[in-house]
């Protein structure tokens, strides 16, 4: 794994923290993002996270590699007790790979980090704390503490071994990757499953019950995580009005969007960006 960008061109788009009880009341469903990649540290306690088309167990130590484009997430009413350090980066390219992308599909990409974990596990809280108060002033700090994150990860890489697939599993892993690959491209539509099914010559029997198997959510619900994760991650990284926001992930009306943020996320989307913008990790 060779990293061919300059360090200095590395950027610290963001850092967030979420403690242990948060993350155990407002999972942050399935979302991706543009030309961003994402070092999710496992500071503390267990659970399960997504990652493309599967789920994962995670545990303290751990490091989840959410490449760019890529779809990644809690699952909603599953008990996990993490707690959790992410930072965001931007301008990171490895020979061989798209922007922003750490890992082939074919690795695994919760990392257990051994040695490294300890040094990550205390550059994280510091980058944080860093970023939150003035992030324009520690603006060069923040970049050395991020690439020194970045260079830790593709060192705990390199000395895993990539698992490797059967071809049955693989051509498993591609039909799903199918499947999600549309309703990715169709999540802020209304669509049934008949469509779905049609548009990829699967039946629908057959689509929903390898998905479900697969994945662990039927298509239909994964649409509403999907459109329900998105909605985190912008109340989270800008300053779109909530209407804007209904209205881009496909939401009917107000009413309906709030529903169903507090039915999967536990809080109203107004209390859920007045956390994250608060600018402290306390409740």
């Amino acid at each position: 794994m060779k990293l061919i960008c300059d360090l200095e061109s590395i950027e610290v788009r963001d850092v967030f923290y979420v403690e242990q009880l948060y993350s155990q009341k407002h999972a942050h469903m399935l979302h991706k993002h543009t030309g961003i990649l994402e070092l999710l540290y496992i500071a503390s306690g267990e659970g399960r996270y997504s990652v493309g088309n599967r789920a994962y167990a995670v545990r303290a130590g751990d490091l989840v590699v959410c490449n760019a484009e890529v779809i990644h997430g809690e699952a909603p009413f599953q008990d996990h007790t993490i707690q959790t350090y992410c930072c965001a980066l931007a301008g990171v390219q490895i020979e061989g790979l798209p922007g922003s992308t750490l890992l082939h599909t074919s690795h695994c990409p919760v990392i257990p980090l051994h040695g490294s974990a300890a040094e990550i596990g205390r550059i994280m809280p510091i980058l944080y704390a860093l970023h939150s108060a003035a992030p324009d002033e520690n603006r060069t700090v923040c970049q050395r503490l991020g690439t020194s994150v970045l260079l830790l990860t593709i060192h705990a890489i390199e000395e895993q071994d990539s698992s490797s697939k059967s071809g049955l599993e693989q051509k498993k892993e591609d039909l799903v990757r199918q499947i999600t690959a549309y309703l990715d491209h169709h999540y802020t539509e209304t669509v049934s499953l008949e469509e779905i099914s049609e548009s990829l010559h699967i039946s629908p029997s057959h689509l929903s019950h390898l998905f479900k198997r697969e994945t662990g959510v039927a298509p239909m619900q994964y649409i509403i995580q999907r459109r329900i994760g998105e909605a985190q991650s912008l109340l989270m990284e800008t300053k779109l009005p909530i209407h804007t926001i209904e209205e881009i992930l496909g939401f009917g009306s107000s009413c309906h969007f709030t529903a169903m943020f507090k039915k999967y996320v536990g809080i109203a989307p107004r209390e859920y960006r007045k956390h994250f913008h608060s600018g402290s990790p306390e409740l």
